[in-house]
């Protein structure tokens, strides 16, 4: 597996796995800009630096700088360079549902394949999202799913291993992931953090969803807890944009939002 260093000694961009070198660039800069590493109004390296430090090309650079600008994380300034935005108010209201659940409730027939489930020993930045101790295991279950068998999203969610053992005797293609950690583990997702960004499919991606590469996704990571605060599960999905939207209900006064 080949990997690099970036210019923060943290930083690794894997050229060998699944997520695209580009996207790994840019959720890294994200990180740096929300923990306020890279403060508003502080410049970002150049193109050329940054595919030095992370050992890429400059076009794989200038994509991630792109995008980020895209997003409003970043703006350019002619002749001065690239800066780190001022941040943005966000406010959302949602309900914590699973992928079938969501479906059934447009009216929409739900499916899945399981592409993957296996045990492994997650990164530093898994772990220190799942409060995990060092050598603690994950559960990695990849899948597809489908809404009227059109195949629209793929999932990857990461869950602690002591938390739910066994589950990978779970039907998970024709079962519920949220049902089952209810009924069998009795655990109980209270809330979650979740957050939308704009990509573009990956050959492989687009394999799987039966789009071209390159085509629009939405990239969705959400980060769900227990009652008392404790993380329990990670879920990164990549739905097709051309089939799937998110709406969210805004209210004028937060404070008559139900609960």
């Amino acid at each position: 597996m080949s990997s690099h260093l970036g210019n923060w000694g943290d930083s690794v961009v894997n050229l060998e796995g699944p997520v695209p070198a580009y996207h790994q660039i840019k959720h890294d800069l994200q990180q740096k800009i929300l923990n306020n590493e890279l403060k508003p109004d502080d410049r970002v390296p150049s193109e050329e630096t940054l595919a030095r430090n992370y050992g890429v090309s400059r076009m794989t650079a200038r994509h991630a700088i792109s995008e980020l600008v895209n997003q409003g994380y970043l703006y350019r300034v002619h002749g001065k360079g690239t800066f780190v935005s001022r941040p943005k108010i966000e406010r959302s209201y949602a309900p914590l549902t699973g992928f079938i659940d969501d479906m059934r409730e447009r009216g929409i027939r739900p499916s899945s394949k399981l592409l993957g489930l296996r045990q492994v020993i997650p990164d530093p930045e898994l772990r220190s999202k799942l409060h995990l101790s060092p050598g603690i295991k994950v559960y990695q279950i990849t899948r597809l799913r489908y809404a009227n068998a059109e195949p629209i999203v793929i999932q990857v969610a990461c869950l602690p291993q002591p938390l739910c053992p066994g589950l990978e005797t779970e039907d998970l293609e024709n079962n519920s992931l949220y049902a089952v950690l209810e009924k069998r583990y009795d655990i109980h997702l209270d809330r979650a953090q979740q957050r939308l960004e704009a990509t573009r499919s990956t050959p492989e991606q687009a394999r799987l969803l039966q789009i071209r590469p390159g085509d629009p996704l939405l990239y969705v990571y959400r980060l769900s807890f227990l009652a008392d605060g404790t993380p329990v599960e990670f879920v990164e999905s990549w739905y097709r944009s051309d089939r799937y939207a998110f709406e969210v209900t805004l209210y004028k006064d937060w404070g008559v939002a139900p609960k």
